[in-house]
């Protein structure tokens, strides 16, 4: 198995650190071990020092990245509904970090309960959007509801039950919000955990860490079940009944394997975006069910928000990290010869000085290659196989750029889920509309948009999402490149018919590949200077 790199320490994993840390020392630690005598010992003193250092610390660090992330949503922020929830979110972490610093009181409250509502609602709804991953989108309001019941509950006891704060209504509400957080834990494998699936649900450190979170809460349960229920009252506000065992003690002990399994395998997702889904979803364990203090609203604030942020790019990264295999039909030598003529003489009549080769190595992989002059800009076109299988169509115009180079501007066509997923193009920055329905539905488009209005008119964009799949990478006034992969990210037969070449069909042409590269010639030739004319273009026997 390849070696997964994990990205280095970061502010979130600190933050991570030092809740797990207050749950244990602040929470449980302090006061069930708190002694009973008059002068409690002096290790316990800096126990209580420690557990309260720890409890400033989470609540400090808390705000700085929710301040941070509010600042850069609110700068970078796409359109008016992120620019709306960067500032709902900056506002309820101004008003949850004030406890920390003045005296609580009952109109902070308030201002807190009804901000954190607003938080949780804007980050659910710019969460949501066409193109990104569907169980995240379903988790994270799956998540909101719960919180939200929070508010309800605090909010009714204020204004409409305030006599009944400890039973009807409220009690009802904590239950039901406790019995939400369950099946949270429960769906948090189809909503949170990474894809596919299936071979998530394989890997068998998740499985294990799961089966000993289930053993060990089951063995604790029988043996001290009295010191189990107040540590969990403690630790994350679910009240057990302490006289008998709990009838939900089942179900908790399964949501708590279940979320264990679920935060471990995003740990171990090779996606980073998998990755901050799982930090996301803890800050969100961590903080509990009984929002008292400042960093039970912050944590799952900064959690959801997290979430949200993944869901963006999520679904794009998995799919580029699907191992690269062919999924088009083998062709044989012979018919693909003959297809790679048709090809290099159809390219004839939009370039000159064509000159083709094919080639092959030890390991199977062979390339043809068509090179060849479009007015003036270098043209090369290489076509991958394996076992007679195609992998990559990649086309270069202009000079030939490496794609880890950040480009002018990328244009990815959007994949359905059954193609999968292209791996990924040069980065450009920032994303951009570009006003044109069909594109924007059929693309996604980075860098720079007068770049971009130079080289796209109105007709060679209802053209492009006529025929363009895979990736379109632009460096100014350098080169374009443009690669698809067939089967991955692609259809099988577009823009080559594969399924008509591994029949042996003899009415198969080239006109749609030789459609697509006439299109890319005459982007090219709107933002590519073509070179000056020269005696030392390569003959055929140079290029064998």
């Amino acid at each position: 198995m390849q070696a997964r790199r994990f990205t280095g320490l970061t502010a979130t994993h600190v933050l991570l650190l030092v809740a797990l840390l207050e749950v244990v020392v602040n929470r449980v630690a302090v006061p069930m071990l708190r002694p009973t005598s008059a002068a409690p010992p002096s290790w316990y003193t800096y126990l209580d020092y420690f557990g309260l250092f720890l409890f400033y610390f989470a609540g400090t660090l808390a705000v700085l990245l929710l301040a941070s992330r509010s600042w850069q949503a609110a700068v970078c922020a796409r359109d008016h509904r992120d620019r709306i929830a960067a500032g709902v979110i900056g506002l309820a972490t101004v008003i949850a970090a004030a406890p920390l610093v003045v005296a609580p009181h009952a109109a902070l409250a308030l201002a807190l309960e009804i901000a954190f509502a607003a938080s949780v609602l804007a980050v659910v709804v710019t969460a949501l959007g066409k193109h990104r991953d569907v169980g995240l989108q379903a988790g994270i309001v799956i998540v909101a509801i719960p919180l939200w019941m929070h508010v309800v509950n605090a909010l009714g006891a204020k204004f409409l039950w305030p006599d009944n704060t400890f039973d009807g209504p409220s009690v009802a509400l904590a239950r039901a919000g406790w019995t939400g957080l369950c099946l949270v834990a429960l769906a948090s494998p189809y909503c949170f955990a990474p894809r596919p699936f299936a071979r998530a649900v394989l890997r068998p450190l998740p499985l294990i860490v799961a089966i000993a979170v289930a053993v060990i809460g089951a063995a604790l349960a029988r043996t001290g079940y009295a010191e189990l229920a107040r540590a969990a009252t403690l630790a994350f506000g679910v009240e057990l009944t302490t006289a008998q065992p709990d009838p939900r003690l089942a179900m908790y002990l399964l949501a708590v394997a279940t979320l264990a399994w679920t935060l471990v395998s995003c740990a171990r997702a090779a996606s980073p975006a998998r990755r901050t889904v799982g930090a996301g979803l803890a800050l969100i364990g961590l903080a509990g069910a009984a929002f008292k203090w400042p960093h039970h609203y912050l944590l799952p604030l900064l959690g959801l928000a997290l979430i949200g942020e993944a869901a963006r790019t999520v679904r794009d990264e998995e799919l580029a990290a699907m191992p690269v295999t062919s999924e088009t039909p083998p062709i044989g030598d012979t018919t693909w010869s003959a297809y790679i003529a048709q090809l290099a003489h159809g390219l004839g009549r939009v370039a000159g000085a064509i000159h083709s080769l094919n080639t092959r190595d030890d390991g199977g992989l062979a390339s043809s290659l068509i090179i060849g002059d479009a007015a003036g800009i270098p043209m090369r076109v290489r076509i991958e196989r394996i076992d007679g299988c195609v992998l990559a169509l990649d086309v270069v115009l202009g000079r030939e750029i490496d794609e880890t180079r950040g480009a002018t501007v990328t244009v990815w066509a959007i994949p359905s889920r059954e193609v999968g997923g292209n791996p990924p193009g040069p980065a450009a920055a920032p994303a951009f509309k570009t006003g044109d329905a069909p594109f924007d539905e059929r693309f996604k488009t980075r860098g720079s948009a007068l770049a971009f209005n130079a080289l796209f008119e109105d007709g060679l964009r209802a053209r492009a999402v006529a025929t363009l799949d895979g990736w379109l990478a632009y460096w100014q006034d350098e080169g374009l490149r443009y690669r698809v992969y067939p089967g991955r990210g692609a259809p099988v037969d577009h823009p080559m018919p594969l399924s008509d070449l591994a029949l042996s069909s003899t009415a198969v042409t080239a006109e749609r590949l030789i459609t697509v590269i006439e299109l890319l010639i005459e982007l090219a030739s709107r933002g590519i200077a073509p070179r000056p004319p020269s005696d030392d273009s390569p003959e055929p026997s140079e290029l064998v």
